[in-house]
């Protein structure tokens, strides 16, 4: 495996990750960015129309 250093698109630190032989996605985030976003997606679901703001 190849270690890269990546700038977090999040955060802004610059990281040393992990890449496999054939990645299919770029990395973007550090570990705990990454952590955080997953968690936030997980929970997409329990958003309701009532919490989002209107434009108007």
């Amino acid at each position: 495996m190849n270690n890269k250093t990546i700038k977090c698109r999040d955060c802004g630190k610059e990281v040393e990750v992990k890449l496999s032989n054939n990645p299919r996605y770029k990395r973007k985030y550090c570990d705990k960015c990454s952590k955080e976003r997953k968690k936030s997606w997980d929970n997409l679901w329990k958003v309701k129309i009532e919490d989002c703001e209107d434009e108007e």
